[in-house]
């Protein structure tokens, strides 16, 4: 992950009046790999509307909203519009917002009450080359920052001094998020407690190993359990018989004795949360710790993991009840938000019981210099609900337990040059909606994903969307939640292009339940850092996801996950003209009709095609899981396949990719097999230096005319070490002639609103993380 360092802002223009119109000039920021900031966006051009408010903070109250008197708040402005009851005037209205931040108590709302109409757009924009803020957080006044208390200084780290930390009370602030997790005692993805803002930076929640710290032979940041003591408890020590047979103790290896002190935290109330991968090597489990033995070296959780205790693929305990593995010595845990392991400046915890904050100031001069903003409101900053024909370009919003924007049944929205960040849930969602724009924005320090669109058009009908997702950066998301960069469900005729996504917990794009999407010239290093078993482009489990464009995306150091990943039962996926660098799996396809052709793989350890069973024999359970019996096959017989669009559907898919088989008969027929990849195909692409080609044992599938390079000198890239892809080999370009122009245009671009694109290595995107 990135590593925060001290902020620096670049290239920030001044701010230019000519006529009133203020001409535009960059205002917003980027993170880019060393922690550093720099100017990367705009809120664009000025345009010709019918009428200019303004919006000044700083002023003592607000006037009627002309540049010599303006409004104070948002809040002001939006009522004055609303007050106007559509009457606008040709052209729209611009809100005009001066530099600084407003605060709301819950969110700024947006409603049908306050939209505009075609020719008639209203604009909120800021000022070009001023930052303005929209929060709801809770600031705190640095006088209530105290010395820890007696009780407090006998938990904290033996190798910190107690004098280096502060308490706040949060409870005293009548914070809200603050008694326990919403999930319970066991959950993956309901965080649901408040977070610590200082200075515009979440700080991180206190964890052991810490973020940049290796515990024995493990991942840094993690270590692993030592087998598995019965169906609720692992061994951290000796006692257990793993299957890797590492049973070093790495919980007391730093002689701080930690067992003992969880123990005894634990005995006085304070709870203790274990994040793990008791049974799989994804969806990471949040436990809380019922028990520590320290005379047997294990650890009992509450609540038992579902399956048991253990890797499902480590052996299982012959006679257990309940039943458990004996673990694979690779199942990974660490503890997070506890006072005893606050060790780093910058971390911090929040106690349930003692109802307080515990914070690690990053300097020695206490907090009085510090701004401090608490996440505690789960209400989106900005919320837009049956709203339409409103753009907001050049805001930074942020410190929400909840969304950034959030769009409910909008239409005709237009998202643009804004910065998200710190906030605990995801940057921007959009769901019910249609002809919405989210461009040219960046979105970082989320809790949850980046971008999310669901329930876009209509797929019983096939009526697309026309919405876009172009030109964003997304990066460093999903910190409390493994949720995607970009996420879409349940919509036809979303496009999305240019996007760079990068650093991210899971999947870079998710998308699930779709039809007749486009993702094209989009840019993604450095997925799955927390997860396995997943892609940079994830898909899976639908039968009627049909229509599917990938072409011209660019994936790379991307060692710990797959490239394009249609996982079981997915169908109608097609993988054209990309570029997949340094993947695990280059290309995973199971499913039906998912065509991957002319790509260039390279470096990469395998491609692949996979059935769900591997057998001749269609066993009872297979035709429930995978075949014309399971949830998949239901799915596609909920559509109307006799007649009207699906029906018309089924003849333009066969002509557009060149289906042989009968859609949708041939799907439904047990005899046609549809636990195989059936139709799949991985052909006329260039594999250099990829480990090998896997293939089913059964199956109407083709691999062909795939050339083969041994190395990457012989595929005579311009520059491989600063993934410059263009190249002058023929065999290559045979596959992909058109590589060397439409390489360039691969990820973001300058537009009116990104004023600098950042650099491969600006972002980290020369090397794995």
């Amino acid at each position: 992950m990135f590593v925060k360092k001290s902020v620096m802002a670049l290239a920030v223009a001044s701010l230019l009046v000519t006529g009133g119109i203020w001409s535009p000039a960059p205002a917003k920021a980027d993170k880019l790999a060393d922690g550093s900031v720099v100017t990367t966006l705009s809120s664009g051009p000025t345009t010709n509307t019918g009428l200019n408010l303004y919006v000044d903070g700083s002023v003592a109250t607000g006037g009627d909203g002309s540049k010599d008197a303006p409004y104070k708040t948002m809040t002001q402005v939006r009522d004055a519009i609303r007050a106007k009851n559509g009457a606008l005037p040709t052209g729209g209205i611009t809100v005009w917002v001066k530099a600084g931040t407003y605060k709301f108590p819950y969110t700024f709302e947006l409603n049908a009450s306050d939209s505009g109409s075609a020719g008639k757009t209203i604009v909120y924009r800021t000022y070009p080359g001023e930052k303005v803020i929209l929060s709801n957080g809770v600031s705190v006044d640095p006088s209530l920052w105290q010395p820890l208390s007696a009780d407090a200084q006998k938990r904290v780290n033996p190798k910190v001094s107690a004098s280096n930390l502060v308490e706040l009370d949060a409870k005293a602030l009548g914070l809200s998020n603050i008694n326990e997790y919403p999930g319970g005692t066991s959950f993956s993805d309901k965080w649901g407690i408040i977070d610590l803002i200082v200075d515009h930076e979440r700080q991180p929640v206190s964890q052991w190993p810490n973020a940049d710290e290796t515990a024995g032979n493990n991942r840094t940041g993690w270590t692993t359990a030592n087998g598995s003591a019965d169906a609720s408890s692992f061994y951290y020590g000796t006692g257990g018989i793993p299957a890797d047979g590492d049973t070093a103790d790495a919980l007391n290896a730093d002689g701080t004795n930690r067992a003992q002190r969880w123990q005894k935290s634990i005995a006085d109330g304070h709870d203790l949360y274990l994040q793990g991968f008791w049974r799989t090597a994804w969806a990471p489990v949040m436990s809380k710790v019922q028990s520590i033995n320290t005379g047997s070296n294990s650890i009992t959780l509450l609540d038992m993991p579902s399956g048991g205790m253990g890797d499902k693929f480590s052996k299982q305990i012959i006679g257990s009840n309940p039943v458990y593995r004996v673990g694979s010595g690779k199942e990974e845990w660490r503890a997070l938000n506890m006072l005893d392991e606050i060790d780093q400046p910058g971390e911090w915890a929040l106690d349930f019981k003692d109802g307080k904050i515990y914070y690690y100031p990053k300097s020695g001069n206490g907090m009085m210099d510090k701004d401090v903003e608490i996440a505690d409101k789960t209400s989106a900053v900005v919320k837009l609900t049956n709203a339409s024909y409103i753009s907001f370009f050049g805001f930074q919003v942020e410190d929400s337990m909840g969304n950034g924007i959030d769009m409910q049944n909008s239409h005709h929205i237009t998202i643009a040059g804004n910065t998200v960040l710190n906030v605990g849930n995801g940057g921007i969602i959009d769901t019910g909606g249609y002809s919405n724009m989210i461009k040219s924005n960046d979105i970082y320090d989320t809790g949850g994903f980046g971008i999310s669109i669901g329930n876009q058009g209509d797929r019983d009908t096939l009526t697309s969307a026309n919405t876009r997702i172009t030109n964003n950066h997304i990066h460093n998301i999903g910190e409390h939640a493994h949720l995607a960069g970009i996420v879409i469900r349940d919509s036809v005729g979303v496009w999305v292009d240019h996007n760079l996504i990068h650093d991210v917990p899971r999947d870079a794009i998710r998308y699930e339940r779709n039809n007749n999407l486009t993702f094209e010239f989009n840019e993604v290093h450095n997925t799955a850092l927390e997860e396995t078993d997943t892609g940079a482009f994830y898909t899976a489990q639908d039968w009627s996801s049909y229509g599917n464009d990938l072409r011209y995306n660019f994936i790379h150091h991307n060692r710990r996950s797959n490239g394009f990943y249609a996982d079981g039962s997915d169908a109608g996926d097609n993988y054209y003209n990309n570029i997949i660098q340094g993947s695990d799996r280059a290309l995973q396809l199971n499913g039906h009709h998912n065509i991957a052709k002319n790509n260039v793989v390279v470096a990469s350890n395998s491609v692949r095609i996979e059935n769900r069973s591997d057998t001749k024999d269609q066993s009872l359970a297979v035709s429930k899981s995978y075949g014309v019996d399971s949830t998949f096959a239901d799915t596609l017989r909920s559509k109307n396949l006799t007649s009207g669009a699906w029906l018309a559907y089924a003849a333009t898919l066969k002509a557009k990719y060149g289906y042989t088989d009968n859609l949708w008969s041939d799907i439904l027929d047990p005899n046609w097999r549809p636990e195989y990849s059936n139709g799949s195909a991985i052909m006329n692409n260039a594999l250099v230096q990829v480990g090998t080609i896997i293939k089913p044992k059964y199956g109407n599938y083709t691999v062909s005319n795939n050339t083969v390079l041994d190395s990457v000198t012989a595929a005579s890239f311009y520059n491989y070490n600063k993934m410059d892809m263009r190249t002058n080999n023929a065999q290559i370009l045979a596959s992909f002639p058109n590589l060397n122009s439409i390489f360039p245009q691969i990820g973001l671009q300058q537009d009116a609103y990104r004023i600098r694109v950042v650099t491969r290595a600006e972002t980290g995107g020369l090397t794995n993380h």
